[in-house]
């Protein structure tokens, strides 16, 4: 059973670093002008897209780890 706990809290770690991870890189690369990292032109580039687009899938994943119910406490 405490094999069973410990699977748990390593998943929800995991989880709410792939959150944080991926809200941060989606902000980051949305934002890129306004904090100098971005090489120029006007508006939102492809490379900021791709970035905004990886953070987001990141950031859902780890909610839908987060959320689903857990496989480790079935009725054995």
């Amino acid at each position: 059973m405490a094999a069973d706990r410990d699977a748990t809290q390593t998943s929800r770690f995991f989880s709410v670093a792939a959150i944080i991870l991926g809200v941060s890189l989606a902000a980051v690369s949305l934002l890129a002008d306004e904090i100098g990292l971005s090489g120029g032109g006007e508006g939102v580039g492809w490379k900021q897209l791709i970035g905004a687009i990886a953070g987001i899938v990141l950031a859902l994943t780890g909610v839908a780890v987060l959320i689903r119910p857990s496989r480790l406490s079935g009725s054995d």
